[in-house]
């Protein structure tokens, strides 16, 4: 029930957001870009989560690799449901089991910024995956949460 009033609560907080920086008068950012951005949730069996994103909420199903399913909650934010075990960076027990990924089409330029900053801690260094058409790092925020920042890499 918890997970269905927090899924309740990021529909209302991402549906809000949809003006861009520049039509409320704020500066861009200098940051790399950020193309979207994923909350992972993580599982011991993805089949009750699958039903329950597609078809109790009617998402729409954007991938999925076997071990990871990905939904659309609105253009450029996903809700991505991961299987636990070997492989995966946390078990649904966890705590702080939640990830943030943001996505990027520049990457390097992401773990080059940050690399070079104090306090940001680096929970895994930039490399490209061979189960995954993926490029990515791992940082802790303050609270202890994990962030990852991933590039899609085209697949072969």
């Amino acid at each position: 029930m918890k997970l269905v009033g927090a899924l309740a609560g990021l529909l209302i907080v991402v549906g809000c957001g949809q003006r861009s920086a520049t039509e409320v008068g704020k500066p861009v950012s200098s940051s790399p870009p950020i193309d979207s951005q994923i909350v992972m949730f993580y599982y011991d069996d993805l089949a009750a989560p699958t039903e329950f994103y597609g078809k109790t909420l009617g998402l729409v199903q954007t991938q999925d690799f076997g071990w990871a399913r990905f939904f659309q909650i609105v253009p450029g934010s996903e809700v991505g449901l991961v299987k636990a075990g070997p492989g995966a960076y946390y078990t649904p027990q966890a705590r702080n089991a939640v990830m943030l990924s943001i996505v990027t089409s520049n990457v390097d330029a992401w773990y080059e910024k940050l690399k070079g900053q104090p306090g940001v801690d680096f929970i895994a260094d930039l490399k490209t995956h061979e189960g995954a058409p993926i490029r990515n790092f791992l940082i802790r925020d303050p609270g202890g949460y994990t962030i990852e920042v991933f590039q899609w890499l085209k697949r072969p």
